[in-house]
């Protein structure tokens, strides 16, 4: 496996890149959801994708403790959080993970974070999830340098 960028900065190639991640980093730009959570559910999508980039990222800009971080890739079992942030990493598993036997979101899932989120922090909240989804392929195809964030690596 390479350990290094595989492509310069994909925004002089495709401005609109650019355009795009400045507007779907803004998901959450309100704040309406704790930046402990986003930071969680971010974490998980990071592990669940097997992208030490993205897992990288969150550990190096995440606000929690040692313990919490360490126990996101065993959130069922994991005393460390609350009903709603399971909830959430619930969806998160859900919306980031392939089911080939049906829905991936149920009805009984969704009903479940109901409970814990308004409207409006469900739809942040998926809003979220897609952001992450944008990066995703620059991530993997691309191969930033871990630890580096995209705007640092890709300044040409």
């Amino acid at each position: 496996m390479s350990t290094y960028p595989r492509f310069d900065n994909p925004v002089q190639h495709l401005p609109v890149v650019g355009e795009i991640a400045a507007a779907v980093n803004k998901a959450n730009a309100e704040g309406v959801l704790p930046k402990a959570l986003v930071s969680l559910v971010q974490l998980r999508v990071g592990q669940i994708l097997g992208s030490s980039y993205f897992t990288a990222r969150q550990l190096l800009d995440a606000e929690d403790t040692p313990e919490r971080l360490g126990a996101v890739a065993t959130w069922r079992t994991s005393p460390y959080f609350t009903d709603a942030e399971r909830a959430a990493l619930a969806l998160t598993e859900a919306v980031h993970t392939p089911n080939p036997s049906g829905e991936r979101v149920s009805d009984e899932l969704f009903d479940e974070a109901a409970k814990h989120f308004s409207d409006k922090e469900l739809v942040v909240l998926t809003a979220v999830l897609g952001q992450i989804g944008f990066f995703i392929p620059l991530a993997l195809i691309g191969n930033p340098k871990v630890g580096v964030s995209f705007a640092e690596q890709w300044t040409k």
